[in-house]
């Protein structure tokens, strides 16, 4: 007699559904689609190797090396050394699992098997956007990287403190900027300054919104909200920040355990990605706790250093208050999770 049982092994195949979850993350990763997250080849060619950091060796430009010397006949032409250094990003190892009990489906009959296998690539979109907004807190925590790349505001959101802060790029700032990245409320108050103007691209089905020619993205996450009340924006050009996702041996199994909690069916998920604001590198002196990087970790000025000329990161923050009617709302503990 044929086996016609639906059977969990014939909605989810490991390999199938590693792909799938790959393709998924990447497909929804609004900051990917938006262009600040740059799905990059030549970090991905290097998660899986060994070793718990990407290497980005890099030489340095000769175009400011010192004056011309003189040409005499009487004393030797002095040749000059090339220098040299790398940036160093981190490889996060992330897994994850979700399971449900036969007893939870019998009783319930909540589809628990097709949330797994179809918002297991929502769930790491969102610890993508976890992992970049950490980075981006530990980055501006660094003193050298937040003077020259942050700029405070001491009075509410404006046109003239936007200009302040991007002049941060000196002058690339008119032709690298390309993106900002804000909150609700900040949008709000941009609305009713009547700082934003409205285009449609060509081929394009809706409409963006865009400010100082760049285009806008809302977001409520909560680490653009501070401590003070104030927000935070940046500002990216395209390919300010390197991503790359893949899939290790085993990246997906399915693990049965017929006698826990009366039966239980469990998914797990393993995945290695990278995602760097270039321009900085981990620092030097910096150890994990553990075994790799935590999330804590990432958002401590400590962990970065910027080795490089500063307008080669092309991120800026924007730091400034907004008037009371706009006040962002924050989340507390007990709000779902809903992104």
């Amino acid at each position: 007699m044929a086996d016609n049982q639906f059977k969990l092994a014939n909605a989810i195949i490991p390999e199938v559904f590693a792909n799938y979850v790959l393709n998924q993350s990447m497909k929804t990763n609004r900051l990917v689609q938006s262009g600040i997250l740059t799905n990059d080849p030549s970090l991905g060619s290097q998660l899986l190797a060994p070793g718990d950091f990407i290497h980005m060796p890099y030489i340095n430009d000769i175009a400011e090396g010192p004056d011309a010397q003189t040409w005499t006949d009487t004393q030797d032409i002095s040749v000059n050394g090339l220098t040299t250094g790398e940036q160093r990003a981190f490889k996060f190892r992330q897994a994850q699992a979700f399971g449900w009990t036969d007893v939870s489906q019998q009783v319930s009959g909540a589809p628990a098997q097709s949330t797994v296998a179809n918002r297991f690539g929502a769930y790491w979109n969102n610890q993508d956007q976890k992992l970049l907004f950490a980075e981006l807190k530990g980055a501006f925590a660094n003193s050298d990287i937040a003077t020259a790349k942050m700029y405070e505001d001491s009075s509410v959101f404006s046109a003239r403190g936007f200009l302040a802060a991007i002049a941060k790029m000196g002058d690339l700032q008119d032709n690298t900027l390309n993106k900002i990245v804000v909150h609700s409320s900040t949008y709000a108050e941009m609305k009713a300054q009547q700082l934003i103007d409205t285009v449609q691209p060509a081929g394009a089905v809706t409409p963006i919104s865009v400010y100082n020619g760049m285009r806008i993205v809302q977001d409520d996450d909560p680490n653009l909200i501070n401590a003070d009340g104030s927000t935070t924006s940046y500002v990216f050009a395209n390919g300010a920040v390197g991503y790359s996702v893949a899939s290790p041996q085993n990246a997906v199994e399915i693990q049965r355990e017929a006698r826990t909690n009366g039966g239980q069916t469990n998914v797990i998920n393993r995945r290695v990605v990278t995602t760097h604001i270039f321009g900085t590198s981990v620092a030097k002196t910096f150890t994990p706790a553990g075994q790799t990087v935590t999330m804590d970790e990432l958002a401590k000025g400590t962990t970065w250093e910027s080795i490089v000329d500063p307008r080669h990161i092309q991120v800026i923050a924007y730091k400034a208050k907004l008037d009371k009617e706009f006040a962002p709302v924050v989340p507390t503990k007990s709000d779902p999770v809903g992104k």
